[in-house]
């Protein structure tokens, strides 16, 4: 338990000061190019950071605040993102949420790549030549310490999916990584961990993490995801653990806001995006 402590505590001391969207603040300062607020590496996707003016960017923040900021009981801690199926953008939600957490002003966020079978967090922060990460911890005990990664923003630390390992299924459940989640939830009150997790339809891990995290949040591709599989996947989870379900792709709120107004009044027409 004090390796995690101290591993999570060297990447929190040893951060890199670089600029961070202000748009956490109540949006984007216009004597600072949008460029600049972008590490070099980044993936457009994270468009809270790429583009902070945006529809998607608004509900990231909307998110966040309910997240942090709970109408009943505590924040939680540790959080699952996961889908009923692939293709449904979970790791899109996941990235965005931790970027968008860690803008606030005592969050600190860990972002946990738990897809071992298409780890792809790294590459949306744009870190290369991962070798090690979850599975290599999980298997084959490499210290914590070294596998924990910095990103290019000040309290965003992520823990890569690693090498891609041919048993994802029990690494995943196994007590190694029980310890682990309440080790990562219990030390830091100021810290938030999401899990990126591969998809509840397609693989038996996803259910046992979300027996172990405090909550879920389940995103659904407007349009595409069939009925049943949500159904489905739902069923399999504890619904009291279901913060909230996210239909990516769906901008029918933010046109409201647009159509009466909204950011004619309190800032500038948001750039488009899609989500």
């Amino acid at each position: 338990m004090g390796k995690i402590y101290e591993a999570l505590e060297r990447a929190k001391q040893s951060r890199t000061e670089v600029p961070v969207d202000p748009s956490a603040l109540g949006g984007p300062d216009p004597q600072v190019p949008v460029s600049d607020l972008v590490p070099q590496g980044f993936a457009r996707e994270l468009v809270v950071l790429d583009k902070p003016g945006s529809q998607a960017a608004e509900m990231f923040r909307y998110l966040r605040s309910l997240v942090v900021h709970p109408a009943q009981g505590d924040p939680p801690r540790t959080i699952l993102v996961t889908s009923a199926v692939s293709g449904e953008g979970k790791t899109y939600v996941a990235c965005n949420l931790a970027v968008a957490i860690s803008q606030g002003l005592d969050e600190y966020v860990l972002l946990v790549d738990a897809d071992l079978r298409a780890p792809r967090v790294h590459r949306v922060f744009g870190v290369s030549h991962v070798t090690h990460g979850l599975s290599t911890h999980l298997d084959k005990q490499v210290p914590l310490e070294e596998v924990l990664r910095k990103t290019g923003l000040p309290k965003l630390t992520i823990l890569p999916g690693g090498n891609s390992t041919h048993r994802p299924a029990e690494l995943l459940t196994s007590e190694r990584m029980r310890r682990l989640i309440r080790e990562v939830r219990d030390r830091y009150p100021d810290r938030f961990v999401i899990f990126d997790s591969t998809p509840l339809e397609l693989t038996p891990e996803t259910y046992v993490l979300a027996n172990e995290v405090d909550a879920i949040i389940f995103v659904v591709r407007r349009g595409v995801t069939p009925r049943r599989s949500v159904q489905a996947a739902l069923d399999k989870i504890r619904r009291e653990k279901l913060l909230g379900m996210v239909f990516n792709g769906d901008d029918a709120i933010m046109n409201r806001y647009r159509k009466y107004g909204y950011y004619k009044k309190y800032g500038d027409e948001p750039r488009g995006n899609k989500g």
